[in-house]
């Protein structure tokens, strides 16, 4: 626990330091790191569970498409057209389908393809939402601040859950899965993720769009938090079919960087989807 409390106060500390020094580009940067290395993490319980995958073709491919989102209009330039996220993924498609005529046997050839691109979409597509999602405002800084929210809102479900499920849990939520998951640590979990979104708001209005009110705020932490909680039961049967317990070694306490942000994965999109109504204020 030591290490893990550790781990969480560098973590936070390098994320926010950085965010202050360099902005938008620490933030890209920073996803594009950790979605790398989750998704390196990835391929490896996929290999213990007999998955093959184009690895170096895949990790190229997940690293760009984050940078590809933030810097597409510079690229536009250069380009004369439009070089995001999307043009990333059909181009990598691509390559990894011409590559894949070089193997003879079909089955084999679909099945490195697949593991592949689930890698690809679980985490850095995943994670490239939180970059929309700094972009959705005109000001940066506030458009940063509703990214922050969204990784508040997503973590913080985990530990409401495990304090109120230490506390009141009985009803088993996916016993086969996680047993130490409980509904009332659910529950708890997306209590406590509405909550503080909106005392962030509450508290810091200037940070954020005018229209976000605080119970806007609080409303739209309920499904985000919702989304967290299934995100961390998707790597929880990941890392169960490939008999581990951490995704990995990189992180002191916390595991891999695949632990470190599984709760982000599924609520991105959703948030990003949510937000787009209430960050133009």
């Amino acid at each position: 626990m030591a290490k893990r409390f550790f781990s969480t106060v560098v973590l936070w500390s390098v994320f926010i330091g950085s965010i202050y020094l360099w902005q938008m580009t620490a933030i890209v940067w920073f996803i594009t790191l950790i979605s790398v290395v989750a998704q390196n993490e990835v391929y490896n319980m996929a290999k213990n569970l007999g998955w093959k995958a184009y690895r170096v073709y895949g990790l190229i491919i997940g690293g760009c498409l984050p940078l590809a989102t933030y810097y597409r209009h510079f690229l536009y330039e250069f380009t004369g057209g439009v070089v995001d996220g999307s043009t990333v993924m059909a181009v990598g498609f691509t390559v990894c389908a011409l590559v894949s005529i070089r193997t003879r046997e079909i089955r084999d050839n679909f099945q490195r393809l697949g593991g592949t691109f689930i890698g690809i979409l679980l985490i850095p597509y995943m994670l490239t939402f939180y970059v929309r999602i700094c972009e959705l405002h005109p000001d940066v800084n506030i458009g940063m601040a509703l990214g922050c929210w969204v990784v508040l809102v997503a973590k913080f479900c985990d530990v409401g859950a495990l304090l109120v499920g230490s506390w009141i849990g009985k009803n088993k939520m996916a016993p086969k899965i996680s047993p130490g998951k409980t509904w009332e640590g659910f529950g708890g979990g997306i209590a406590t993720s509405a909550l503080l979104g909106y005392l962030a708001v509450f508290f810091l209005p200037d940070l954020f769009p005018r229209d976000f009110a605080p119970w806007i705020a609080a409303v739209c932490a309920i499904p985000i938090a919702a989304m967290a909680a299934l995100s961390d039961l998707i790597e929880s049967v990941i890392k169960r079919q490939a008999a581990v317990k951490d995704s990995g070694k990189t992180i002191p306490g916390i595991g891999g960087a695949f632990d470190l942000v599984d709760s982000l994965l599924l609520s991105a999109p959703i948030a990003f989807i949510l937000l787009s109504f209430f960050s133009h204020g």
